[in-house]
């Protein structure tokens, strides 16, 4: 007899805790990109007032000044946003070491596949999973991955750290 999708899906045994962090690790590595990306912008904003300056314009003496206040932003914003940058690489970190100890190659892809690669926030379709394992995502193709997937989250281990690797992500 064969079985629908939905029942291999519901076949797996991952943890809710365990599927929590690897769908975790999408959004945490956008909001580090982003965290950094505004960095940057505030660290360019500390030579704007310096290269008006120097541009030749006539000096208005406050150009010092908007100087200093960039420089306050930016060194406040990092001193506020380091802590959650470095909590969310260490959660990161712990998520790529659970899956580089997944014994399995194929497993390993699977997990990486869908919880790791691609582009955004969203993780990738369970169709393009298939394709990239099995260059098919046909119905046998996908029940296959969805197997994969059942047997890596079987082996999938966070052992050797702790939720949230002890930082203070949240």
């Amino acid at each position: 007899r064969s079985r629908g999708l939905g029942d291999v899906y519901k076949r797996q045994t991952m943890d809710k805790t365990t599927k929590q962090r690897l769908a975790s690790y999408r959004a945490l590595r956008l909001e580090v990109d982003n965290q950094l990306d505004r960095l940057a912008r505030l660290r360019n904003e500390e030579q704007l007032p310096a290269m008006r300056e120097s541009s030749g314009a006539k000096s208005t003496g406050g150009n010092g000044d908007r100087m200093e206040r960039a420089i306050l932003r930016r060194m406040e914003y990092e001193e506020r946003v380091a802590p959650q940058i470095e909590a969310a690489k260490r959660e990161m970190a712990a998520i790529e070491a659970a899956i580089d100890h997944v014994e399995d190659p194929l497993e390993r892809e699977c997990l990486r596949l869908r919880y790791i690669d691609g582009d955004g926030y969203r993780m990738m379709p369970w169709g393009d999973v298939a394709i990239m394992i099995y260059g098919d995502d046909d119905e046998k193709s996908l029940h296959a991955v969805f197997r994969l997937h059942g047997k890596a989250s079987q082996h999938i281990s966070f052992a050797g750290c702790p939720r949230k690797c002890g930082s203070d992500w949240q």
